[in-house]
């Protein structure tokens, strides 16, 4: 299969989990936030938002590098998405703080949606070692091949003492993101900038991640780390 085909099912696929993570994310909020008396996100609303993003997708994909590794392609595939939807959120009028929010909800509904991939990759690795920390190494040392590999994401893993260093200087979802105003690499900070706090925790008991820079600040590296605590006691 071409890499053409390829990247057109994924296209569709991505497209298709996408919008059953708006309606999954969508259906129990209010069309403002925390003022019920607005009303909820109907389906029709949703219909309409989905149409909209759709519209949206087509303005973006210009914009968008056709990247040739598979799992860049999918990262930034998808985060053009979810630009598309927030747009969309907006031209309902909904409030740009809010819209955050709800992109931000709808990208981990997105993963949660997505992550049969992960958990069998976690079951595999626990078979290998029972270790919490060398599991760990081993599922962030494979992130490295997929999603994040070269050439769209250039990073480097190793180990000091408990904490693993993983620094990333480049990022696919970062360069599509910066080609736009402030109002985008807001977006793009408060959501695709945040969800590995809440990976870690998903990636095994324990796990917390940490970080001081990262590249949406204008630094030079995702100065990324992960560890894992005690929870035995909580």
């Amino acid at each position: 299969m071409s890499q053409i085909l390829i990247k057109q099912v994924i296209r569709k696929q991505v497209w298709t989990i996408k919008k059953k993570s708006v309606v999954q994310g969508l259906t129990p909020r209010c069309r403002r936030d925390g003022e019920p008396e607005y009303g909820r996100f109907t389906t029709r609303d949703i219909e309409r938002i989905i149409k909209l993003a759709n519209s949206n997708v087509v303005e973006l994909m210009p914009y968008f590098k056709d990247l040739p590794n598979i799992g860049n392609y999918v990262m930034a595939y998808s985060s053009m998405l979810d630009l598309a939807i927030y747009r969309a959120l907006l031209r309902k009028k909904v409030d740009p703080g809010y819209a955050t929010n709800l992109i931000g909800d709808i990208n981990w509904q997105f993963v949660i949606n997505t992550s049969g991939y992960y958990r069998l990759k976690r079951r595999l690795i626990a078979l290998k070692t029972k270790d919490p920390m060398e599991r760990m190494g081993k599922f962030l040392s494979d992130m490295l091949k997929f999603p994040y590999g070269k050439p769209g994401y250039r990073a480097e893993l190793y180990k000091e003492g408990n904490v693993y260093h993983m620094n990333f200087y480049s990022c696919p979802v970062y360069d599509f993101y910066k080609q736009f105003g402030n109002e985008e690499l807001t977006l793009f900070r408060k959501v695709f900038c945040t969800y590995d706090y809440a990976a870690a925790e998903h990636l095994i008991e324990g796990g917390r991640y940490q970080r001081e820079h990262t590249l949406s600040d204008g630094d030079e590296v995702c100065d990324m780390r992960w560890f894992i605590v005690d929870t035995s006691s909580s």
